[in-house]
């Protein structure tokens, strides 16, 4: 989802005045006429049935019989009471129609939208404003990539991509914009919009980009990591990235290296690689840096924000020796943006007669926008993603002159250049932007430049080059060299794994997934449970990766990628378990390649290995009662380090210690009714920020994500250390108690302000309160169009790094949470119509719809739906069906 804007948008936030990565939706102008269009709109609606003609116009229908085009056979449409779709047809074409059908009527705007983003296009929704984002967009070239993947992939992933088009396509055909989603509607009252173009293959491949940008976090790390050395020096750079200590906080496999050129999850030594030392960057190539870091800032966040660890994922599998039912069990939940509708939508995929024919049997979650089932189980296997924070990507820092050539050891080449047309909404000629790009990718620096060529463009665009450029022969330029701007087949892999019958199959259907790499836990009903890393990681020759490469030199390019057969691995491991939560794959002194950036420090995995290591000693077993409860764990593992110090700081005023005495009697649980939660999440905010703010710039500031609170974790046994001392007080060094002391009172001023003087009152809900916020008119600005859209929910528990992981912005003055559980799944493999799952607001994209926002209170409280898969229980349990009948 795009999360509001006048949020941070990542680690390097675009300056004062820059784009902003937040899709607001609407324009200035546009606000504007939406207020007075509405105000007019309100009073006529309370005389006539408008109102509700409008808002129930685009609610699909799920009874009865229509006719759908394209098909060979009838498709059985059945939904349950949350509104989840399971499809039975007797191809697998004929279902992927459907399917496509099925998702136009229930989230076409979102499809809409997500497709207007990844080929930068949103400008012709929203008009200008939206110009950095699209300019960012075309600059890195995901649609062209999405396009160019299109050939690579097998004939019948293109046959299932032709089919689902074809089903969107004919809902398109038989509804008017206004009929679609009352987002239309609203978009219309400042003028008519054009019916939305049909629905293509590359519109499906495309997320798959955005998936890829969103996910990874290696380039924001070279960015941020360049600028904290210029500023501070390596060595205290180095201490804002802690490392975990990998003999506590344990790996997804606990052993494993290279052995013969094949992975072994057995070893326990192998061919360590060493360490490359950090190059020194050129001097003045800060500025270009700090250009492609306002670049990034203008693409939208769709799945959610990596600083604050959320766009990250709890999965866990263990094997039926430790479980009640004596079959495996597999639990995911994927940690994304938290908005409305969810990110995921919920769907089921049967063949009538399951065979060689068609071999579709699938249930689980999906995309809105692409075909089959991302996440879930068919009749044999399931599987879960997390993501593993891999090193995928590069900034290369390049000379170029203004004559369009870059510089290569031996003399000048040309750049490549393309011209990319962008159409504003109202505007009757396109802008202009010309993108450059080298051998190893697109020159992300140039977006402001474009940007602003673009807003000085009246009219046919010039294509003049921008004023002064020839006054300067040699400048820098910052290249993006990504995995997921070389075309792969990964589409073919996401449908293979829907079709795997067994470990050996599944394994070899993730070799094809290149971008974006996932951990991928794996169980099946006969028993097995395993792992797989797929992806492709760069391999770099003797650079280390963790700042930007120097274009002219020749290990500046990556020599290849890892091979699939040396990526780690396991199958039916030692400990009868595997976790994955963001953390380190392997220990990498044991691994001969680099494969991480920062991954997570490990305290929910490894509280999650603690859970199921005391759930499962002395032979006991594991119910799926038990396991569902794993979900809910709010123990914050990192406040061990934490709380001592902070109770035991000097008490500045009287009324402080009341936080000191809450502190000292929490439970170091983040539940909604914790009293000490609430009390140490204000406080912890307070540290970071009179810790950190006088030596960084504002972009810089921690997020709060648990990266930070490893950082405050090693601080806090270091009293001394300089990151303590207010640098604006030259005549006071200050230590670790004397901002703890400040922190603690500038929290007690601050919860007495949020919540109440009385510490009964204090509660972690009242501050940490579900806000589901639409991806785009959500932030419109205008009231009544919010309220339209826009749901509200109760206090959450949990917080940042912990199991049920509910991230805030440390740098905002609430503590809204921004990134969650996008959904939760538990997988029964002994009897699989006992899984159970829920999403996070509901299976509709339709404002007022019953769907819209339904499972958002089962999934706020905790709470779980029966996730049935065979033919019978999903019958029983349906309470409409739909035929989509072929057209005679």
């Amino acid at each position: 989802m795009i999360p509001p804007p006048g949020s941070p948008s990542g680690r390097c936030r675009a300056p004062s005045g820059q784009a902003s990565s937040r899709v607001s939706g609407v324009s200035r102008a546009l606000r504007i006429a939406l207020f007075g269009v509405f105000v007019g709109v309100l009073l006529l609606a309370a005389l006539s049935s408008f109102a509700a003609v409008r808002i129930r116009a685009p609610f699909p229908q799920t009874e009865g019989r229509l006719d759908l085009p394209g098909l060979g056979a009838e498709v059985e449409v059945v939904r349950d009471a949350a509104g989840v779709p399971h499809l039975y047809g007797d191809t697998v074409e004929d279902l992927y129609t459907a399917q496509g059908y099925v998702q136009a009527q229930d989230r076409f705007f979102e499809m809409d939208v997500r497709r207007h983003i990844t080929a930068g296009r949103l400008s012709e929704l929203f008009g200008e404003s939206q110009l950095a984002t699209d300019a960012a967009v075309r600059t890195l070239g995901w649609r062209r990539v999405a396009e160019q993947e299109l050939g690579m992939l097998s004939a019948g992933t293109r046959r299932a991509l032709q089919a689902h088009a074809a089903g969107v396509n004919a809902y398109l055909a038989s509804r008017s914009p206004e009929e679609l989603s009352l987002e239309y509607t609203v978009l219309g009252l400042q003028g008519p919009l054009p019916a939305p173009e049909p629905w293509t293959p590359a519109d499906s491949v495309s997320w798959l980009k955005a998936m890829a940008w969103d996910l990874s976090d290696a380039r924001t790390q070279e960015l941020e990591r360049a600028r904290l050395v210029e500023l501070v020096g390596a060595e205290r750079a180095a201490e804002l990235y802690p490392r975990p200590d990998l003999d506590e906080l344990r790996p997804v496999l606990p052993a494993g290296g290279v052995r013969d050129g094949r992975f072994d999850d057995a070893a326990t030594a192998g061919d360590a690689r060493s360490a490359a030392a950090l190059p020194q960057l050129p001097a003045g190539a800060l500025d270009v840096l700090g250009q492609a870091a306002a670049a990034e800032a203008a693409v939208p966040q769709l799945l959610g924000d990596a600083d604050l660890a959320g766009t990250g994922s709890n999965a866990w599998v263990l094997s039926g020796e430790h479980t009640d039912s004596g079959a495996p069990l597999l639990s995911n939940d994927p940690h994304l943006a938290i908005g409305i509708p969810s990110v995921f939508t919920q769907v089921g995929l049967h063949c009538r007669q399951v065979g060689p024919g068609c071999p579709l049997d699938v249930s689980g979650f999906s995309f809105a926008g692409v075909p089959g089932v991302v996440i879930g189980h068919n009749q044999s296997i399931a599987w879960g993603f997390t993501t593993p924070y891999l090193d995928t990507e590069d900034y290369v820092l390049e000379r170029v002159r203004a004559d369009g050539t870059v510089y290569r050891e031996g003399g000048w080449q040309p750049l490549q250049t393309r011209t990319e047309l962008i159409r504003v909404r109202g505007e009757s000629e396109p802008r202009q932007i010309t993108v450059r790009s080298t051998r190893l990718g697109p020159v992300v620096s140039d977006v402001d430049e474009q940007v602003a060529a673009m807003a000085a463009q009246a009219g046919p665009a010039s294509g003049e080059p921008t004023p002064g450029a020839e006054q300067q022969p040699e400048q820098w330029a910052a290249v993006l060299q990504s995995t997921a701007l070389t075309p792969g087949p990964s589409m073919d892999a996401l449908l293979a794994i829907n079709r795997a019958q067994d470990f050996e199959q599944f394994r070899e259907a993730t070799r094809d997934l290149v971008a974006p790499s996932q951990n991928i836990v794996y169980a099946d009903t006969a028993g097995t449970i395993g792992y797989q890393l797929p992806g492709a990681v760069p391999l770099r020759d003797g650079r280390d990766g963790r700042t930007p490469a120097l274009g002219w030199r020749d290990d500046a390019a990556w020599t290849g990628t890892i091979p699939f057969e040396q990526l780690p691995w396991s199958q039916d491991p030692a400990e009868g378990f595997v976790v994955s939560a963001n953390q380190a794959v392997v220990d990498e002194e044991d691994y001969p390649h680099r494969l991480h950036t920062d991954p997570s420090q490990g305290w929910r995995s490894q509280q999650l290995r603690d859970r199921l290591a005391e759930l499962t000693a002395d032979g006991g077993t594991v119910s799926t009662d038990e396991a569902e409860e794993l979900f809910y764990d709010t123990r914050v593992r990192y406040a061990d380090a934490l709380v001592p110090a902070m109770v035991e700081a000097p008490v500045l005023e009287p009324w402080v210690a009341d936080g000191q005495r809450v502190l000292a009697e929490w439970d170091l649980r983040a539940d909604p009714g914790s009293a000490g939660a609430a009390w140490f999440s204000v406080a912890v905010r307070e540290v970071l920020r009179l810790t950190f703010s006088d030596e960084l710039p504002e972009e810089l500031w921690p997020g709060g994500g648990d990266r930070w609170m490893a950082v405050l974790a090693e601080l806090v046994a270091d009293p001394d250390n300089p990151w303590w001392d207010d640098v604006t007080t030259p005549d006071v060094v200050e230590q670790r108690d004397d901002v703890l002391a400040e922190a603690n009172l500038a929290a007690r001023k601050q919860i007495t302000a949020l919540i109440s003087r009385d510490p009964a009152g204090w509660e972690w809900g009242k501050l940490h309160r579900l806000e589901l916020t639409h991806q785009t008119l959500g932030t419109s600005g205008v009231g009544v169009v919010e309220r339209l859209f826009n749901r509200e929910g109760p206090g959450l528990g949990g917080t940042t790094g912990t199991v049920e992981a509910t991230s805030w912005d440390a740098r905002e003055r609430d503590f809204t949470p921004l990134n969650g559980p996008a959904m939760r799944m538990l997988v029964d493999l002994g009897q699989l119509d006992a899984s159970r799952w829920v999403n996070q607001t509901g299976v509709s994209g339709h404002a007022f719809a019953e769907h819209y926002e339904d499972q958002s209170r089962l999934w706020a409280r905790d709470e779980m739906m029966p996730f049935v898969h065979g033919a019978e229980a999903v019958h029983a349990a349906g309470v409409d069906t739909l035929v989509l009948a072929p057209v005679q």
